[in-house]
């Protein structure tokens, strides 16, 4: 789509509508995301430009932060959001309709990035956003121009190859409680060279974020809000729900003293302290894993809240026509991103069994004559943190030009590779926790029982016994030997070479008919290696398993603009069709077919219908088999009781296919002199959605007749459950629709320049069944419990003011209020916790300028994030560790100030 480059607004604007900006002298033709076709023509689809004057009026320090502002966008995978994910914590993600981050694409200047993990999630940590001219974000599918992945949509991190300049911008920021300090320092430098024949552009990005390590930080989560069990409810249909949310919520699973669970042994709810002394447990009221009051652990106080962050980018890019028509370009950038999180304390439910002979055990506990299970949590050493670096670099070169009046060619090559390592400092060893936790006196000492026993099979001379009886009884070199790091290191390589041509076929019978055709060939490599402990599945949590893998992708492609009417009324056709062949998954076919229609001047219309594909990562197909128990129940035994341990192997599978959708759009446009709205209607159907059955699920639904399942279990005599295999299947549906608003208007008021904004997103529908089965529709459920969940209405309302000497910019963000469980009736949860109420986030800054004292173009700024410090509503994740909200859509640093200075020569 061709788009006149004119001075961004403040807002988020339809590309299309940019393009009526033709009347400005200084414009010229550039490509704008959504097609490959080059020339003045109005594609279809739907897309939105965010300027860097939006950018700059947010203060932002990563344009991940912008675009998770965008009401079609929800935060998935944020250093807010990732505070409990042990692996992905601290990276920036965007996820176009929350469909999932590796369902949309993400482009540099119009090229597939490079992952950073094995289900091809792009980290935009990675990106020298001083460099960024503006992002295009496509709100449709985009298969058939860009290729696989572009189901949700396309976002294309655009860089200015046309900087004439030196900017430089120093920032830093603090929140209103003192921590979440960031520091920010940014230069950019561009320069053409040689009579203009060539440019060059440098830039590089600092970021040094310190986030909020500890969740207590915040007084929302030091009330502890959790759903339990409602102690009142005497059961179905009685009027008194099920749940009920209450504070002051604690771990009843355990305890950093350690304690014991009512199991039917004399040695139930008992309490241990230090130096031998055991009391009956203090407990409140148990709802489940937690429980209202007494004595447990409160294990969310020790998560980040945000994971603290470090970045660093360095981008050079140059071009240069090396001769008429014909330039050559190339780009190289180098990222380095590091983060680390808490996650939570190490914890023991029931794997120690500590028997009456062990010389820790208080005397009077150990004269009952019953064994201990011992249910504790860990507070003598620092909780099991996450620490991830990605190293990541980017290569490209080609050839482009032009030829005849009207026709364009580029071919290219580029290579990007990225290490991502990642390590789970203080991970607990559980198996060495038992060993050293089976202790026994040999004379006068205590030690190991397995160095006890003189088989010298048995013993294990590195063992030192623990105390565990108590908090601060275990010695220091019982905890070393307990715990010990987990390491992973992936690398992943990515090669594409590329090559198209595009131009005016002919003139037709109502304008000029304009095609483009190429071909793409991408090879994409993973390596994951991993520390012994890791491979051994020894430790409490993760245990990330070797991986490997490769797959080559060819493709060709072909797009045609066709009018169909011209003159006064205008009526154009866009067509698309890629043919790609995977060395994974064969042959697939996507297309896309739209039209635009102008009846008037101020008026146009819009469709789109589309094919589009997700194949299969590396990590989906190629993970390795991993062998795990479960004690799963067994419907096909009528005289089963309870539950059996039974293997039940993970493994990738080779197998699958790709996931397929059809994505429709249909809206209108209109301008109005300085006035311009769009309206979309947009729908997404996706079927074969790669995903996995939990291996009860797949017993219960073989029971239940469906035929396919049963391949995956294998029988014993008399009905046995023997083993039962999990793996990826294409087995998930996804049903989408929706509905796009914006509009802007802007106009001289006074000494300067009034502009207004409003975007907005309506989800009418998300029903999901990752695993296949009934779909559930999630819209407007905020609490995260059926996962997928959004508000289902999302608005940004902004006004900037700007004057020879100054501006000011403010926005209101609007987040629907929903519900928190989509499944719950009045049975379940009241409806006064059941409901979550609307939240506004009003954002504010300011802006000065400063003449000759830094240089040409000189300004000071200052902004504030949250102005009314506004706390998350009670949205507790029903975990062991009960996180009071939900991250990934509400504000939890709360207010926030920043200043800066830009400068430009």
């Amino acid at each position: 789509m061709a788009l006149w480059a004119v001075a961004a607004p403040a807002l988020a604007q339809t590309a299309g509508d940019a393009a009526q900006a033709d009347e400005a002298a200084e414009s010229e033709i550039i490509t704008v995301t959504g097609t490959r076709i080059k020339g003045n023509f109005e594609a279809p689809t739907p897309v939105q430009a965010i300027g860097t004057e939006l950018i700059d009026q947010r203060g932002t320090t990563n344009v991940a932060n912008v675009l998770n502002e965008i009401p079609a966008f929800t935060g998935t995978l944020t250093p807010a959001s990732t505070n409990l994910n042990s692996r992905q914590n601290g990276v920036n993600v965007v996820d176009l309709r929350g469909l999932g981050p590796n369902r949309n694409l993400v482009l540099v200047n119009g090229r597939r990035s490079t992952p950073f993990d094995e289900f091809e999630n792009v980290d935009l940590n990675v990106v020298p956003s001083l460099a960024i001219e503006r992002v295009d974000v496509v709100t449709g599918g985009a298969s058939a121009a860009y290729g696989s992945d572009a189901i949700s949509g396309v976002i294309n991190l655009v860089y200015n190859e046309r900087l004439d300049e030196l900017k430089l911008n120093a920032q830093y920021g603090l929140a209103d409680r003192g921590d979440a300090e960031n520091l920010r320092l940014s230069a950019a430098w561009g320069n053409a060279f040689d009579e203009g024949r060539g440019h060059i552009l440098l830039a590089a990005d600092y970021d040094d974020n310190k986030g909020i390590p500890k969740a207590s930080a915040r007084k929302w989560q030091r009330r502890s809000p959790a759903i339990v069990s409602n102690p009142d409810d005497t059961g179905p249909n009685d009027g008194i729900p099920e749940y009920v949310f209450r504070d002051n919520a604690v771990l009843f699973l355990g305890s950093p003293n350690g304690v014991t669970l009512p199991l039917g042994f004399a040695t139930d709810n008992l309490e241990f302290f230090p130096d031998g002394i055991a009391r009956t447990r203090i407990l409140g009221d148990i709802g489940g894993n937690l429980m209202i009051g007494g004595s447990g652990s409160r294990l969310a106080d020790q998560t980040a809240l945000v994971v603290p962050t470090e970045r660093f980018n360095v981008l050079a890019a140059v071009n240069y026509e090396v001769s008429d028509g014909v330039q050559v370009f190339g780009e190289a950038s180098f990222a380095r991103s590091k983060s680390r999180g808490a996650l939570v304390n190490a914890f023991t439910f029931g794997d120690v069994v500590i028997t009456p002979d062990n010389p820790y055990l208080p005397a009077d506990v150990a004269a009952l004559g019953d064994p201990v299970v011992l249910f504790r949590t860990f507070e003598e050493f620092d909780p099991i943190t996450s620490a991830s670096l990605t190293e990541s670099m980017r290569f490209v070169g080609g050839f482009k030009g032009e030829f005849g009046s009207n026709w364009n060619w580029e071919v290219s090559a580029q290579y990007g590779q990225t290490d991502f390592s990642n390590k789970q400092y203080n991970n607990l060893l559980v198996g060495n926790l038992v060993k050293a936790a089976d202790a026994v006196a040999v004379g006068d000492d205590i030690v190991c029982r397995v160095n006890a026993d003189a088989d010298p099979l048995n013993n294990d001379s590195a063992c030192v016994p623990i105390n565990l009886f108590g908090k601060g009884s275990p010695s220091q070199g019982a905890i070393d030997y307990i715990t010990e790091t987990g390491i992973s290191k992936t690398r992943i390589k990515q090669s594409v070479f590329a090559a198209e041509i595009g131009g005016e076929v002919f003139e037709g019978w109502a304008g000029p008919i304009l095609a483009t055709v190429g071909a793409e060939h991408r090879t994409q490599k993973l390596n994951r290696t991993v520390n012994a402990p890791n491979d051994n599945e020894e430790f409490l949590i993760v245990n990330a398993q070797p991986l490997k893998g490769k797959y080559d992708v060819t493709e060709g492609f072909a797009e045609v603009a066709i009018p169909l009417i011209g003159g006064d009324q205008r009526l154009d056709f866009n067509g698309a069709a890629r043919y790609t062949h995977y060395s994974t998954v064969g042959d697939v076919v996507t297309w896309k077919a739209g039209l635009t229609f102008e009846p008037t001047d101020f008026l146009r219309f819009r469709g789109t219908i589309s094919r589009d594909i997700r194949a299969p990562s590396i990590g989906e197909t190629f993970v390795e088999t991993v062998l795990l128990f479960a004690n799963l129940a067994n419907p096909f035994d009528p005289d089963s009781t309870g539950t059996s341990l039974v293997r039940v192997p993970l493994s990738g599978n080779p197998d699958l296919t790709e996931e397929r959708a059809t994505t429709k759009t249909i809206g209108a446009v209109l301008t109005l002199g300085s006035f311009r709205a769009s309206l979309d209607f947009w729908d997404i159907n996706l079927k074969g959605a790669i995903g996995s059955l939990n291996a009860q699920d797949i017993v219960n639904r073989c029971y239940a007749g469906e035929a396919e399942m049963c391949e995956f279990i294998t029988f014993g005599p008399d009905d046995e459950l023997e083993e039962v295999r999990q793996q990826n299947l294409n087995l998930g549906t996804y049903k989408l629709r929706g509905l796009d608003f914006e509009a802007r208007y802007a106009t001289d008021l006074g000494n300067g320049t009034l502009g207004l904004g409003a975007v907005a997103s309506y989800l009418i529908h998300k029903k999901i069944a990752p695993s296949g089965g009934t779909p559930l529709d999630v819209a407007g459920e905020l609490g995260g419990r059926n996962g997928g969940g959004m508000p289902d209405f999302k608005a940004t309302l902004s006004a900037n003011y700007d004057a020879e000497r100054w501006g000011a910019f403010v926005q209101a963000r609007y987040i629907d209020g929903g519900v928190y469980d989509v499944t719950f009736g009045p049975e379940d949860l009241s409806k006064k916790d059941n409901n979550i109420g609307a939240v506004v986030y009003v954002d504010m800054s300011v802006k000065y300028k400063l003449e000759n004292l830094f240089g040409s173009s000189s300004e000071i700024y200052a902004g504030v994030d949250n102005l009314f410090d506004r706390t998350p509503p009670v949205a507790p994740i029903d975990f062991i560790s009960n996180s009071a909200t939900n991250a990934s859509i509400y504000d939890v640093i709360g207010r926030k100030l920043y200043v800066g200075v830009r400068a430009r020569f």
